[in-house]
């Protein structure tokens, strides 16, 4: 018994060529299209940023101008003036709270060798407050028979003085030119010798006159007793008054 296999045969389709001003297929037009849409975008794009370049200058030029500085208070003045923290200060008229430079403003101010330390606090819209803490006298340098103040730190006070207040210790030993010189040596000398002189006031009564001439020996002198000191000043010191005890009586018969 035989099959029979049905083909339907049909002739072969030909490739036409496509007619002029047909449609284009869905990559014909995005390929197509890219170029104008990367334009418009970019176009767009440009806009946007101009637009907010424009009006971020105007938000800056409306915040310096509602909070532009109308008024600056100065406080914890002694031997400064107010008139002096604002010369130092140097404000231009157009100055904002939102627009000067806190840091800036500290390191010109802190350079005064009266100022130990500054504060700001801006209090808003249009007033700065500047918190002064001044450097306070602790010693009398005798210098080439002139006489200045010398804070806790060793820092040279400006200004030349009279013979100050007798509770103070005198120290000598270093000039003014030393101090210009040598700055970092002639603090640290003059702090270790303000230091030796409270310390060992505290327990022995008088002004002591202290010699700092020696980088690594400080002399402490009272009317009746000397001290000298070498590097390890508190470990002498602790050792002295272990002993003094024993040689109290003696220290107060005789020199």
């Amino acid at each position: 018994m035989g099959m029979r296999n049905n083909f339907s045969l049909q002739p072969p389709r030909k490739n036409r060529p496509l007619k002029r001003g047909g449609s284009l297929g869905p990559k014909e037009k995005v390929r197509n299209s890219s170029p104008v849409r990367r334009v418009m975008v970019g176009s767009l794009l440009a806009c946007l940023f101009v637009v907010v370049m424009l009006g971020g200058r105007s938000a800056v030029r409306w915040i310096n101008e509602w909070t532009k500085i109308q008024d600056v208070t100065v406080l914890g003045l002694n031997h400064l003036s107010r008139e002096e923290i604002l010369a130092t200060l140097n404000l231009s008229p157009d100055s904002s709270l939102w627009s000067i430079d806190i840091d800036r403003l500290s390191g010109q101010l802190e350079a005064h060798p009266w100022i130990r330390s500054i504060t700001f606090d801006r209090v808003f819209p249009h007033a700065l407050a500047v918190q002064v803490e001044e450097r306070q006298p602790a010693a009398l340098l005798d210098a080439a028979k002139k006489h200045y103040f010398l804070d806790m730190e060793g820092h040279l006070l400006p200004g030349e003085t009279g013979k100050g207040s007798q509770s103070f210790p005198v120290l000598e030993g270093l000039t003014s030119q030393y101090f210009a010189e040598h700055e970092d040596e002639s603090h640290q000398r003059a702090k270790q010798g303000i230091h030796l002189a409270k310390l060992v006031s505290q327990h022995f009564p008088g002004r002591p006159r202290v010699n700092v001439a020696q980088a690594h020996m400080t002399v402490v002198d009272f009317p009746r007793m000397r001290f000298q000191f070498g590097q390890e000043s508190e470990q002498q010191w602790e050792r002295f008054m272990i002993l003094y005890p024993t040689v109290k009586d003696t220290f107060e018969r005789q020199s």
